[in-house]
């Protein structure tokens, strides 16, 4: 039996989306957006030995967005992020994560993320396909993303695009494969981020 309460309210978040979109297209809004540094998270977690979770996140992050609300389908992304900023909250194994048993900073200091295809699912959902290079090796990862709002800021009282990217990669896919036995090989990663007009220099 379908649970009608949860279908109407199913097409009561679609229509809404729907309508703050059009609502939203209507405006003057950039096409050109830039990662904003103080609102942005890269972040993920691996199984230590099976004890416990430890989490971490890159505290330097780069990146551009095309994204006209009137064609999302054509958006594109390309992010950058520092290897060297990992931080996982303890000074001893980031230091061991930076060498070339991991992320070997000194040889690659930069994982990057450069989208081939973006396909909405509908106004506030979408897959993003791209190619994510690390360690010299590049692979296709998907992520998912999740618009969460498309405002303008009451501080700042410019356009901001709030949004969540979740995916799944597996380290030993691009030669990271110290420790495989004991501590996550399929990391869940989560970026957390705004989006702000891209400022001309």
């Amino acid at each position: 039996m379908i649970n009608t309460k949860l279908s109407t309210a199913t097409k009561a978040l679609f229509i809404g989306s729907a309508l703050a979109v059009t609502t939203m297209a209507s405006a003057a809004l950039p096409t050109q957006w830039q990662l904003d540094d103080s609102h942005t998270r890269v972040g993920f977690s691996v199984s230590h030995l099976g004890f416990s979770t430890t989490m971490g996140h890159f505290n330097d992050v780069k990146g551009m967005v095309n994204y006209d609300i009137k064609a999302p389908d054509k958006t594109s992304m390309n992010f950058t992020i520092a290897t060297d900023s990992i931080d996982t909250n303890w000074d001893a194994r980031d230091k061991h994560l930076k060498t070339d048993e991991f992320f070997n900073v000194a040889k690659y200091p930069n994982m990057t993320f450069k989208s081939t295809q973006v396909k909405f699912i509908n106004p506030q959902q979408a897959k993003v396909t791209g190619d994510f290079t690390l360690l010299g090796q590049t692979k296709p990862l998907t992520l998912d993303v999740t618009l969460n709002k498309i405002a303008n800021s009451p501080l700042t009282k410019e356009p901001v695009v709030g949004f969540r990217a979740t995916g799944t990669l597996d380290r030993t896919a691009y030669g990271m494969t110290a420790y495989a036995d004991g501590i996550t090989t399929n990391v869940p990663i989560q970026i957390d981020g705004e989006l702000v007009e891209k400022k001309s220099k």
